[in-house]
């Protein structure tokens, strides 16, 4: 498993990182997080966000679970957005996009060669003509490795397949499901059997009776639709050969290696998408009268200077909302098998931000 980074929908991402070595040349985990901080201030917020305050955890986790040295090799660059239509990428983003991408590549050669994959949402009537643009443009693209595109929407899925065959589809998170409700995870509920099962019981039976609740209801949540036989046979129909999954802490059955067969795996870390929707409660930020109406064709991306983060009864994540998507953050990678981390087909994507 290597370390792959997914980039918010600013170019200046490919800029920071062709002005500097990769991600990191420090020593010290606090400069790596200083470094953040200073150098992505389109993601400050009208006050500090949670993504700043868990930063610094994130990245010293990252590097004591895996690799001491893991900022100083990327092998791959996930880009855009994939949870809103209207963070489309445009045809002449992506062409910007490449040219850094190379100019990266040049000037920091890789100690393999890096695959460039286009993360695209799921897209409705009002973007779909400009998304086709640019995947004309990728399947075109001469490079050296296939281009990925990451899939959130069946009608991208059915274009990649018919008509731009020459760029490898991914499923992702939007459209690959995962059950992520806050509430399996925090214990903290009141889980317990109804009517006639907990007549004349006692306190000892009725804890009882809720452990084999939790414990039934935590086999499930360990389930995902990649280890579905069905589903399996899909993807392969389609050529797809790999999907995400949000990591989870606490499920480690979820990260099995024998259940998703020859499906590789990108483990996305560290916010876990929680939902999506057409309703776009950022927007109402700046204009009250946008509250609770879907976005359209003037959507004024309020969503790149605002997150509303939410106070959960746990203090071990934080929830956070962007665009029109709610997120989880997850940090402890001790969930994960050793089988897992060594599959060299699986991949960690790490994203140092929400990215819209």
């Amino acid at each position: 498993m290597n370390l792959h980074i997914h980039l918010g929908t600013n170019l200046e991402y490919f800029e920071l990182l062709n002005k500097w070595k990769l991600l990191s040349q420090w020593k010290k985990d606090r400069d790596l997080a200083s470094f953040f901080m200073e150098n992505f201030p389109w993601e400050l917020a009208e006050s500090i966000s949670p993504q700043y305050e868990v930063n610094f955890m994130w990245i010293r986790e990252i590097k004591k679970r895996f690799w001491p040295e893991s900022f100083n090799k990327i092998s791959w660059i996930y880009y855009w957005s994939d949870n809103c239509e209207y963070l489309s990428v445009y045809k002449h983003e992506i062409v910007k996009a490449i040219e850094l991408f190379r100019e990266f590549n040049k000037n920091f050669p890789p100690h393999e060669v890096r695959t460039f994959t286009l993360v695209t949402p799921y897209v409705w009537n009002t973007m779909m003509e400009k998304l086709e643009e640019t995947l004309e443009y990728l399947n075109e693209l001469k490079i050296k490795n296939p281009i990925e595109v990451v899939v959130n929407d069946f009608g991208v899925l059915r274009l990649l397949e018919k008509k731009y065959t020459n760029l490898k589809p991914v499923f992702w998170r939007v459209i690959h499901k995962i059950l992520k409700t806050p509430l399996i995870d925090t214990f903290w509920y009141e889980a317990h059997p109804a009517g006639d099962k907990i007549r004349n019981k006692s306190e000892q039976e009725k804890l009882a009776l809720r452990d084999e609740i939790v414990k039934w209801q935590m086999k499930f949540y360990n389930s995902s639709e990649v280890s579905l036989e069905l589903f399996q046979n899909f993807l392969k129909k389609y050529s797809v050969e790999r999907v995400a999954l949000d990591y989870m802490e606490k499920r480690e059955e979820l990260f099995d290696n024998s259940r998703f067969w020859d499906i590789a795996i990108d483990l996305y870390y560290p916010w876990a998408l929680i939902f999506t929707g057409r309703l776009c409660d950022t927007s109402a930020i700046e204009n009250p009268s946008r509250w609770y109406y879907a976005t359209d064709d003037i959507c004024p991306r309020t969503c790149n200077k605002y997150d509303v983060s939410y106070k959960v009864k746990t203090v071990w994540y934080k929830m956070i909302q962007r665009w029109n998507a709610w997120y989880r953050s997850e940090l402890n990678l001790d969930f994960l098998s050793e089988n897992f981390a060594k599959n060299k087909a699986n991949r960690l994507v790490f994203a140092p931000f929400i990215s819209v």
